[in-house]
Order: structure tokens, then C-alpha cells, then sequence
């Protein structure tokens, strides 16, 4: 991928972007083994990007700042510094082409944007998502306010914004008043009849909400969904519960072949979701709006099988102690983390067997990666 902002040492964010990919790759592989040296273990061909890294991603996340009085969006440096990202080759193709149109607007509108120094000012950051890259595409857009001060003036600018392009189907405002490195706060405030865009992945479809997690890069968390599926299809279990599910997908893609799957996640919009998801594929999938911790302590039920895609920080000793409880024939677990991933891991080894590790390159060009491990009951 050419970056001219890395060229020009504007944006570091893909701090691999020096090496070619295949190379960016052997290094993510090579942190893994460091991190689980057994001997046994099979590793798995790295899943990488089948087509170029350029607009893989299908999100973005701008810091919105004056600059000489012009409004831009971009990021911010460690030292407060904001930089101008309008044109990052990594985000999916139409997310970057939105920017001029909505920058016209919020100048029409006067919608301030937050100085970090200052303190004054409304509009903190532009969170933009899309689903899909081919003619169902669609897009969410959010709007992080500092406060409700200028809501009226971007409720008014709504006909102009859904008129920039026909497959922008949610906005939203995010009220976030912290004067902190936080890019949201509790309260978001629809604006739009349509509360979620739709992701088609292979025969499912999946509604994402503004305030829920879905995986970045698409090409790549379709494969991961796919191995964990295949995974599922060979080992067989009769129940399965995902936890930290999300929206569902992984608990979709478990339902090809498992028969009775049950979601877990805290966000109540994800799992508003999720259920809309359940409607629109006919599926038969439970999901609950519930504390992972809090569910596994009321829950009395045994599952085959548990599927985890914890946050960054994995799993507490708690939870852990909990599978244990259950004892699964299969644990698959999904992390972001490899580090925090290991450390989980020395908790059930005594348990467990690793049956594979994998890398997903969830994050092309950085050091980041998404790993999958499953494990067998000894």
C-alpha cells in the first residue's frame, strides 16, 4: 500500500508499512510462537488479505479540528498536535469521498469544532462505518458532540447529509462531555428512522447498531468466521454458547452447525441487534443483554462448546474458573490480544489442549493481528 502521509512521516499508525507484506506477516507469526512455545501445537497459515491492503478497512475514526480557521478531520498526536488524515488509502472505498460534502455542511450549520486547547467548541470527533462493497452497501455516520448545544442546527442538516449519497442510512450523535482522550459517551441520540446498517456476509445478515463492535477489515473477519465455523462443522457440539458475542456473528456462523447457540454480550444495543439479525435470518439463536461474569454465575446449563472474543484485556480469573466449571469438549478462543490470550491460557491448560493457533490479519501494516485458538478437552 502507498501512503504518502507515512512517506512523509505525517502518520505513523501503520508503523510495518516500510515492509512488504508478506514480510509484515512472518513478523506477526514470529511474535506468536515467542508466545506459546510448546511444541506441539499446530500453527495454521496465516489468513492474510487475498487482494490489496488499500480500503480494506471498513471504518473510520476522525479527530475534527480548525486549522488556519479551515475545519479538517484527522487525529490527534501524543503531544495534542491534530493532523489533517482525509485522505487515508485504508479506509473502504466511498468512506474518505463523504468528507468534503459533510465539511461544506457543518460549516453551513456552524458546527464548532472542539479545541483541545481552548476547550470550547462542540464537534469532537466523525466516526464513519460501512457495510458491505458491492451496490448494498451502506453507511452510518456519527457525529461526537461535546454537548447538545448545536443538536437542533445538525438535526436541520439532516436532508442535506442523507443527500450527500442514497447509502447513508444512519446518523447518529454521540454526546461525550469529558475533556479526556475518550471518543464517546453514554448518550447517543438517533437522528435517522433506520437504527442500523446491514452487513451481508455470505448467507447472513447482520445489523450493526452505531454503538456496536464489528470487526474492521471484512475480507478478513469473513475467514475467521468461516474457520471458526469449520472448526464447529468437524468437532461437532450439540450447544455452544458465544460469549462477548457482539452483534452475533460468530454465533451465526456457529449455528450453520451447531444446533442450539446462545449469545452473551453486556451492550444492549448489540443485542437489539443481534435479535434483528435472529428475524431477518430466520434463525433460532437466544441472545442475552447480560454481563458475561454475571450470566455464567446464574447460568445452571452445560455447553459442548464455548466461543470467547473477549475485549483486549481477556478474560478475568473469574470467568475462567467458570468455563473450567462447565468443562467443554471445545473452547474457541478469538483475541485481538495474543499477549492477554497466552496468559488465559495458563489457566486452562491443565484442562486443555491447544488444537490450533492462527493468525487473522485483522490489521494490515501494523503490529496488531487477530488470533484464533481452539482447544480440546484433555
Amino acid at each position: 500500500m502507498k501512503c504518502s502521509y507515512f512517506l512523509q512521516s505525517h502518520c505513523r499508525s501503520c508503523n510495518l508499512l516500510d515492509k512488504s507484506y508478506a514480510e509484515t506477516l512472518l513478523l506477526k507469526e514470529s511474535e506468536l510462537k515467542k508466545l506459546f512455545t510448546q511444541t506441539n501445537i499446530l500453527m495454521k497459515p496465516t489468513m492474510g488479505l487475498a487482494e490489496n491492503v488499500p480500503a480494506s478497512r471498513s471504518k473510520a475514526k476522525f479527530a475534527v479540528f480548525l486549522d488556519n480557521n479551515e475545519l479538517k478531520f484527522g487525529f490527534y498526536q501524543s503531544d495534542g498536535t491534530p493532523r489533517e488524515l482525509e485522505h487515508c488509502p485504508l479506509h473502504a472505498e466511498g468512506l474518505n469521498s463523504l468528507l468534503p460534502k459533510l465539511k461544506n455542511i457543518l460549516n453551513e450549520y456552524k458546527i464548532i469544532p472542539y479545541d483541545l486547547k481552548t476547550k470550547k467548541g462542540e464537534l469532537k470527533y466523525l466516526l464513519l462505518s460501512k457495510s458491505g462493497d458491492d451496490e448494498s452497501s451502506e453507511f452510518l455516520i456519527r457525529f461526537v458532540l461535546r454537548s447538545k448545544e448545536s443538536l437542533d442546527r445538525l438535526k436541520n442538516s439532516l436532508g442535506e447529509i442523507l443527500a450527500i449519497n442514497s447509502k447513508i442510512k444512519v446518523v447518529t450523535v454521540n454526546i461525550q462531555p469529558i475533556h479526556q482522550a475518550i471518543i464517546e459517551g453514554d448518550e447517543e441520540l438517533i437522528l435517522t428512522e433506520n437504527l442500523a446498517i446491514i452487513h451481508q456476509f455470505d448467507e447472513f445478515k447482520l445489523a450493526l447498531g452505531a454503538r456496536s463492535f464489528f470487526q474492521v477489515t471484512p475480507q478478513i473477519a469473513k475467514k475467521l468466521y468461516n474457520t471458526v465455523a469449520d472448526n464447529i462443522l468437524l468437532d461437532a457440539p450439540v450447544s455452544l454458547i458465544d460469549l462477548y458475542c457482539g452483534v452475533g456473528a460468530f454465533s451465526f456462523y456457529a449455528s450453520r452447525y451447531c444446533p442450539s447457540v446462545t449469545g452473551v454480550e453486556i451492550s444492549k444495543e448489540a443485542i437489539e441487534c443481534a435479535k434483528n439479525s435472529v428475524s431477518m435470518n430466520k434463525s433460532k439463536i437466544g441472545f442475552h443483554a447480560m454481563d458475561v461474569e454475571v450470566f455464567l454465575q446464574k447460568s445452571t446449563a452445560y455447553f459442548d462448546a464455548v466461543l470467547i472474543n473477549p475485549p483486549r484485556r481477556g478474560l478475568n480469573s473469574a470467568i475462567i474458573k467458570m468455563i473450567n466449571t462447565i468443562s467443554p469438549k471445545y473452547i474457541y478462543y478469538s483475541s485481538c490480544n495474543a499477549e492477554t490470550m497466552a496468559r488465559d491460557f495458563k489457566e486452562l491448560e491443565h484442562r486443555y489442549d491447544v488444537k490450533s493457533l492462527q493468525i487473522f490479519d485483522m490489521f494490515p501494516n501494523t503490529s496488531h493481528y487477530e488470533t484464533l485458538m481452539c482447544l480440546v478437552k484433555k
